[in-house]
């Protein structure tokens, strides 16, 4: 009986330096860029490249001694964990898809994700020297074809005045006293772990696992809590300790080496209806002042306002990807963006009741300081993005010079059946 012809399942189609692209790593890159569509010879090709370049830098990451610490790189693999646990739902879940533990997952990322860091520190050397002037800005723009200037939706700046009630030395010092309590309970055996996590604990990470979390690298967790966990025996509890998270007071279930097991129960103090009232009569009495003209708005938010953040701006919201004030209509909450909607530019809202993503109530005032039309791009309305494409210009010949330039010197192997069927950008092989 003639034999089925064999099926390749994983081969090395190209080596870099001392680094290896494998043929299961072109696959998964070419899924990604079809979105669903049939992977085609040129996506293939488009990956491997991509793949090259990504193996050169880590080569030359190590050749040039780059370092990353493993604090950096764990806290990039939770990040990683726990966007997979939100799209799964819950913990459970994930750990069914994948057929294994988190701890065991979080093993497998690590020597991935601290590679990717490299690359990426190494690409930041590269074009770390890389500087864009108005002049350079300028010429870009000129040298753009007319068809391929960008539209842009309607865009916002917008200020605001927080008034988010403090949490009073009382409630905290009740949360601190209760939780020693139950702390203590638990020690003499009183109650368990398990029933007072499930009915107190307010982390839904390991709530209704009796407080507990599996092993975990050092590094994982907050500084507070691993401090708390390395200063503290073997089936010990800790004191109850703060951290950004609220109170925690934790048994240490066992520690080896960077490696821990821990049970904990997590309670934050609450602002009471009491102080939330009292929060939303100062910002009526504010917003009065404003509107009469006894405060103008960046003097209110210099002397009211809690948010550090937008009161250090005198009250602009900051653009986070951007760094600008400018926010595409769609990025802004829902909420605020109907608010807005309604406001000329220089108007500002009665203070209306806002709940942040960790659950805080707080009242702002909000003002439109500017409506930008949806319109072409130009250079009076948008030089931040003119300006950021220059400087994506810039860097990308600056890496172009240096990819040349390492591959002079760098050993670089390509499968013929890749390198006899691909374009490439690059002169991989000499």
């Amino acid at each position: 009986m003639a034999q089925k012809p064999s099926t390749t399942i994983e081969k090395i189609v190209a080596v870099v330096g001392e680094e290896v692209v494998l043929l299961s790593e072109i696959e998964t890159a070419a899924l990604e860029t079809a979105k669903g569509r049939t992977i085609t010879s040129e996506m293939r090709c488009k990956a491997l490249e991509t793949l090259l370049y990504q193996k050169l830098l880590l080569h030359h990451a190590k050749v040039d001694s780059v370092e990353v610490n493993d604090g950096e790189v764990n806290a990039q693999v939770q990040r990683r964990i726990d966007y997979f646990v939100q799209m799964f739902g819950t913990e459970e879940e994930f750990e069914k898809y994948y057929g294994k533990t988190i701890p065991v997952l979080k093993e497998e990322f690590f020597d991935s994700v601290k590679e990717q860091l490299l690359i990426e520190k190494e690409q930041q050397e590269v074009t770390k020297n890389t500087v864009t002037t108005p002049a350079d800005v300028l010429k870009f723009y000129k040298d753009q074809p007319s068809d391929s200037i960008p539209l842009i939706p309607e865009q916002l700046s917008y200020s605001q005045i927080v008034f988010a009630p403090q949490i009073k030395e009382f409630e905290i010092n009740k949360v601190i006293h209760f939780m020693d309590s139950i702390r203590n309970e638990i020690i003499i055996g009183r109650t368990s772990m398990t029933l007072q996590a499930a009915k107190w604990s307010e982390d839904p990470g390991s709530k209704y696992k009796g407080g507990c979390y599996p092993l975990q690298r050092r590094g994982t967790f907050v500084p507070e809590y691993e401090a708390a966990v390395y200063n503290t025996d073997e089936g010990k509890f800790t004191p109850v300790f703060k951290s950004d998270f609220g109170y925690h007071f934790v048994k240490v279930i066992q520690k080896r080496g960077e490696f821990y097991e821990t049970c904990h129960i997590l309670m934050t103090p609450k602002v009471s209806d009491n102080d939330l009232d009292k929060a939303h009569l100062l910002a009526d009495s504010v917003y009065a002042a404003v509107k009469k003209g006894d405060l103008t708005f960046r003097e209110a938010t210099l002397r009211f306002s809690t948010d550090e953040d937008s009161k250090n701006q005198e009250g602009q919201v900051m653009n986070m990807g951007t760094g600008g004030v400018k926010h595409e209509i769609g990025s802004i909450e829902p909420e605020v963006s109907l608010l807005l909607s309604r406001m000329k530019p220089g108007e500002f809202s009665e203070p209306v009741l806002s709940t942040t993503i960790d659950g805080v109530k707080r009242y702002v005032i909000y003002r439109l300081d500017d409506r930008i039309n949806a319109h072409k791009a130009n250079m009076d309305l948008d030089y931040e993005i003119f300006q950021n494409a220059a400087t994506g210009n810039s860097k990308k010949i600056a890496t172009d010079k240096w990819v040349q330039n390492k591959l002079k010197r760098t050993y670089v192997r390509i499968d013929d059946e890749y390198k006899n069927q691909c374009s490439f950008e690059f002169k991989w092989i000499n």
